[in-house]
């Protein structure tokens, strides 16, 4: 399973040495780092992004914690982190997605204090040992939060309320229509009714629609990330020792049933609009 990782430092030259020791890691086989990014948090509070590498598919994931993490420290010192995950407007929105834990986020707030650096990764392995004892002897804190299929559960999700929502709104329409035949009563009510009702109709079906758009988008963008983590790792264990090419064997096995789970999750959503849009 990949990991997200943000290792904090009281100044920036020992970042940066902290990205050559996570760089050194990976080159030993220690771990497998898919990005990386340097992060630098001002006097005021604010987060900047100094340096990211990773770019493509394999920098989706960091790239979306790096600007999670901008937008989170945006505002003004000290602001309650419970606030801000349950925001999802700009860079916070990213971290809503990327599904990171409250606890994560208060000990990533509570560690990068202003005036500190901090380098992020999103990166495998087997044991935490490797990189807790580099980072230890730069003085670094370490951050940990495993990365889950939380978009595609959150996607499955709402599409589950919005097909529900529009069977709902379908039947009341269907009665509704029923009940005007009966009556012959109220017409300019009832077919303002009709009207609110089939405008809020195409208003949910519209938004099914998107889902469906966005669920073949992340199919397609999580077949890009394993192959790209696929091609990342096999150049890892180009001429390594046999120790470290079974590892890097493993890594690739969890890759692949990162994917599956999260195909399995984006491939029932997408069944659900669809079922819901044919109905």
């Amino acid at each position: 399973m990949s990991t997200f990782a943000v290792m904090v430092f009281p100044e920036e030259k020992k970042a940066y040495e902290g990205l050559h020791a996570l760089q050194e890691l990976h080159a030993e086989g220690s771990v497998t780092v898919w990005g990386t990014g340097v992060l630098g948090r001002a006097a005021d509070g604010r987060v900047s992004i100094l340096k990211r590498t990773g770019d493509g598919p394999l920098g989706t994931g960091l790239g979306a914690l790096a600007g999670g993490l901008v937008g989170l420290f945006g505002g003004p010192l000290g602001a309650a982190v419970g606030v801000a995950v349950g925001a999802t407007a700009g860079g916070v929105g990213d971290l809503v997605r990327l599904g990171v834990s409250e606890d994560f986020l208060q000990a990533v707030q509570e560690k990068l204090a202003p005036g500190a650096f901090a380098v992020i990764a999103e990166l495998s392995e087997e044991w935490q040992a490797p990189l807790d004892t580099r980072m230890e002897q730069l003085g670094a804190a370490v951050v940990r939060e495993d990365r889950i299929a939380f978009e595609a559960d959150l996607l499955e999700k709402r599409v589950e309320a919005r097909k529900a929502r529009l069977g709902e709104l379908r039947a009341e329409h269907a009665e509704r229509r029923k009940e005007k035949a009966r009556k012959h009563a109220g017409e300019k009510a009832e077919a303002m009714m009709q009207k609110l009702l089939g405008d809020e109709l195409e208003y949910e079906r519209r938004k099914l629609e998107y889902a469906a758009e966005r669920t073949e988008q992340e199919i397609d963008a999580a077949k890009e990330e394993l192959e790209a983590k696929i091609a990342a790792l096999r150049e890892q264990a180009s001429g390594a020792t046999k120790e470290v090419r079974d590892r890097i064997e493993q890594r690739l096995l969890a890759a692949r049933k990162e994917f599956a789970e999260r195909e399995q999750k984006l491939t029932r959503a997408r069944e659900l609009t669809r079922e819901a849009l044919h109905a």
